[in-house]
């Protein structure tokens, strides 16, 4: 089963977006670190297309696609380096196969920290590539050593050194449009940013009228026209609190909420 891991500042939305996903019941608090221990939980794959087929053939019973979605504590400046959660933060990213980026786009007196979803986006992609970029350089250094008596290595030193060029200067490695191969080469080391990535934008309840606007703002940063990332990453925008306020209900009172509001199927 895929493992997607919920990714962002403190109390930009991740615990809520856990429950929306997942219909859990995970502790979403306005103070920062509220979530220590990973929350994990599974979410279907809901398909409209398995729906009417199973409608159509009167199955008893439709079995969804489910992916793991964890719900990891808050990332902040200097994680890499030890701050807040530190390392016990960047363990839990390297165990999961995506990660979902959640901005928070939101103004709230009782919640610290900027409400831009680009300020939270250029935390989250620097700490991770410093992450990544003390992850090669301590390959570097052993594989440089070892390609003296093992000439096969000399790929990987190519692929690591590649790699190196852009996290040295702060560029996750989903945006540097590395090969096939190099990806393949990399893999063995768990690199934070070589993994999929999708970034949902945390608006207010009161603000769905902005959601083009702030996905339009988030995939101009993360994914520019004529850029390696253009088209393979993901920029979705929701109020992340409407929507787990939505999967507590069921049947038609959550059919009726979702439409009242403009949300059609919801997350």
């Amino acid at each position: 089963m895929e493992r997607f891991g919920l990714v962002g500042l403190p109390n930009a939305g991740k615990s809520s977006l856990y429950n929306a996903l997942t219909n859990g019941a995970a502790l979403a608090a306005p103070y920062p670190f509220a979530t220590k221990d990973p929350n994990i939980g599974v979410a279907k794959v809901l398909d409209p297309r398995l729906e009417a087929l199973a409608e159509m053939s009167k199955t008893q019973k439709t079995v969804y696609a489910t992916v793991e979605v964890v719900d990891i504590g808050g990332l902040v400046e200097g994680a890499s380096k030890g701050e807040g959660l530190g390392n016990k933060f960047l363990a839990n990213i390297r165990e999961v196969d995506a990660i979902v980026f959640v901005l928070r786009a939101f103004v709230d007196d009782d919640i610290p920290g900027p409400s831009d979803p680009l300020e939270h986006l250029r935390v989250v992609e620097i700490e991770l590539a410093l992450a990544d970029l003390e992850t090669v350089e301590t390959r570097m250094n052993r594989a440089q050593k070892a390609a003296r008596m093992d000439k096969s290595l000399g790929d990987e030193m190519g692929a690591l050194e590649r790699a190196h060029v852009h996290l040295s200067e702060g560029r996750p490695l989903y945006r540097a449009g590395l090969s096939k191969d190099d990806l393949e080469l990399l893999a063995p080391h768990f690199l934070l940013t070589a993994r999929e990535v999708l970034a949902v934008v945390n608006v207010a309840e009161d603000a769905l009228d902005t959601i083009p606007e702030m996905e339009a703002r988030v995939r101009a940063e993360l994914a520019p026209p004529g850029s390696a990332s253009e088209g393979h990453i993901e920029v979705l925008g929701m109020s992340v609190q409407l929507e787990a306020e939505a999967a507590q209900l069921t049947g038609q009172d959550r059919i009726d909420m979702l439409e009242a509001l403009g949300l059609g199927e919801g997350a």
